[in-house]
């Protein structure tokens, strides 16, 4: 009988151990990957043209990662979330890269009304973040002052600075601009700079009003717009809001001196518009073709990849959040938070947009890479740089050509 009991002691042990060693051998398994999570907008219409263009180029990113050995002798896993364009869900969705992903870092991002949501929900966690989108100061206010939040896109008064600069260099210059703005977070935060520097500079707003994004008519807007006759018409919007503005724009004859807005560089706005979308200028980030030697570099590979398509700035934006969060990891040899924060801190990239590296923003924030801006015009069906002056590559056409004589 004591013979026995031993052998069952004996053999449960060899169970026992069996199981832990195949315990061990799965955890291992399971940590032969980094994880990474992105939250992008990839189903709402007016946003998913910018997620899509992320997702890109975050694939670009990542293909090459893992093509050059991965990280740290790991294969790099890239989770991608749709925030689907609403708040709730991309707080399901970070949450779930969080707690049950074990990522090491959130990247990607897009709507500051989404991301004021998401981080507010998330920063129990005081995760490692580095957000691409979000533009609104409400955010930076917020969060800016947190060690684990690093942000790449320029915030809300970079943009609308560079729109008042621009105006002033006009010639002749306008006197009476019209503002009309997307009802969130982004539009209504970007109102309230433009409005205030505009004024400063003593220009006369005579129209300064809200509309709903994904709206299926302008119409009613822009008629009250065209009866205040300004000279400058700039609105902040989505993609999808500017293309359906402009298209209604024409129907009734709308004629200012200048249409300025800021999401007129994404890669349906030619297909969509044609001719239609001449003169139209906007304030952007990057566009394909700025003189800059990274920039032809990484657009070879963008058509490598991608040969039938022009990518907006998003694209050479979302590979630089990988890459600089996957050369941080590197840097630091570990993917700590601490570690990886003070090793990101320390980020000097050579990126398609120019050389990124994180400073103090002017309104709080700690780490901040992005706070320049270009202002574009289509001419042609060809979007060139026309402000400033030292990066333009064409001159500005200024007045517009009314719809009449195109």
């Amino acid at each position: 009988m004591a013979r026995k009991t031993s052998l069952w002691v004996w053999r449960g042990l060899g169970i026992f151990a069996l199981v832990l060693l195949l315990g061990q051998a799965g955890t291992a398994l399971a940590q032969d990957a980094i994880k990474i999570g992105a939250v992008l907008p990839l189903s709402k219409a007016s946003f998913a043209q910018a997620g899509e263009e992320q997702r890109r180029g975050l694939l670009m990113a990542l293909e090459e990662i893992n093509q050059a050995g991965g990280v740290l002798g790991k294969k790099l896993e890239l989770i991608i979330e749709d925030d689907t364009g609403e708040p709730s869900v991309g707080i399901a969705a970070a949450e779930k890269l969080i707690s049950r992903d074990k990522v090491v870092a959130l990247i990607g991002g897009y709507s500051s009304t989404i991301t004021y949501a998401q981080l507010n929900a998330i920063q129990r966690y005081e995760p490692f973040v580095a957000w691409v989108g979000a533009s609104s100061t409400k955010v930076e206010h917020e969060f800016g002052p947190k060690r684990w939040f690093f942000h790449y896109h320029p915030w809300d008064y970079h943009r609308q600075s560079t729109v008042r600069d621009f105006i002033l260099s006009l010639n002749p210059r306008p006197k009476n601009v019209a503002v009309a703005y997307e009802d969130g977070i982004y539009g209504t935060t970007s109102r309230d700079y433009v409005v205030k520097y505009l004024k400063e500079k003593g220009f006369n707003v005579v129209f300064d009003e809200r509309f709903k994004s994904g709206s299926s008519d302008f119409t009613p807007m822009l008629t009250k717009i065209k009866r205040t006759n300004p000279e400058v018409f700039y609105w902040v919007a989505y993609a999808g809001d500017t293309t359906l503005i402009m298209k209604q724009a024409k129907e009734i004859d709308f004629n200012p001196k200048l249409f300025l807005s800021v999401a007129v560089n994404f890669p349906q706005y030619k297909p969509s518009l044609g001719a239609t979308g001449d003169f139209v200028s906007g304030v952007d980030v990057w566009v394909p073709g700025m003189k800059l030697p990274e920039t032809v570099k990484w657009m070879e590979k963008f058509k490598k990849a991608y040969p039938d398509r022009t990518p907006e700035y998003w694209a050479p934006l979302a590979y630089t959040n990988l890459m600089t969060v996957v050369e941080a990891i590197k840097r630091a040899w570990s993917t700590d938070k601490e570690k990886l924060i003070a090793a990101m801190e320390k980020t000097d990239y050579n990126s398609p947009m120019g050389k990124m590296t994180f400073k103090k923003s002017e309104e709080g924030g700690l780490h901040q890479a992005i706070d320049e801006q270009i202002v574009t015009q289509w001419q042609a069906g060809v979007s060139h740089v026309v402000y400033p002056v030292p990066k333009a590559t064409s001159k500005l056409i200024y007045p517009t050509p009314n719809w009449k004589s195109r």
